[in-house]
């Protein structure tokens, strides 16, 4: 029997409190810095995206806030954000929920993310500096960003804050991965190996 929107609703609500737990437990032990993506956590968001898929087609529409609520509306969101290695699944949603982000029906901010998510991941300058991550040196920041003169602009646009440095971290202070230039060179084999950008 199919589902309600508000079993769905909680559904997706404990779908992404499971994957935020076990993302917590990982980060507290150090493992999941140590490679470019914990295979674990991997399998997880997989699981997770499966899942959404599932209600995807049968629905024929996204759980958007009036029907879900927004809790459950971001949860699925962030499933799809969390879905790397599924390239096309995130392509995909990218444009309809662009235009559900326009019209209000989803929160802006995280449609932003999927859009820069999606922009990094294949080599090309993020549109609204949502996406940060230690680079080569071991220094966290925004990848590089496409006219920056009018980012501020943009992400107003998105219900997102003004930001004020490309450079979230210097190289001493916060936790940096044990070995920043071989967990980049893992990122750029692994966009390659997914489907994200072509050898």
């Amino acid at each position: 029997m199919s589902k309600s929107w508000k079993e769905i609703g909680e559904e997706l609500t404990h779908l992404i409190r499971e994957d935020e737990a076990f993302r917590t437990t990982l980060a507290s032990t150090g493992e999941l810095f140590h490679t470019a993506y914990h295979p674990a956590m991997e399998k997880m968001h997989l699981k997770h995206a499966q899942r959404l898929k599932e209600i995807l087609e049968e629905k024929d529409t996204f759980p958007t806030m009036d029907l879900v609520g927004e809790e459950a509306c971001t949860a699925a969101l962030k499933i799809i954000l969390h879905a790397i290695s599924d390239p096309e699944f995130l392509r995909a949603q990218e444009a309809s929920l662009v235009d559900l982000a326009r019209a209000n029906k989803v929160p802006k901010a995280y449609v932003a993310n999927l859009v820069d998510r999606i922009c990094v991941y294949e080599g090309r300058k993020q549109v609204y500096a949502t996406y940060a991550d230690w680079d080569e040196n071991g220094i966290m920041r925004y990848p590089d960003v496409e006219d920056e003169e009018h980012l501020n602009e943009r992400r107003a646009s998105m219900d997102l804050e003004p930001l004020e440095s490309l450079v979230i971290t210097p190289l001493t202070g916060e936790y940096h991965p044990p070995n920043p230039q071989k967990r980049y060179e893992e990122f750029q084999e692994w966009t390659q190996k997914v489907g994200w950008r072509k050898t």
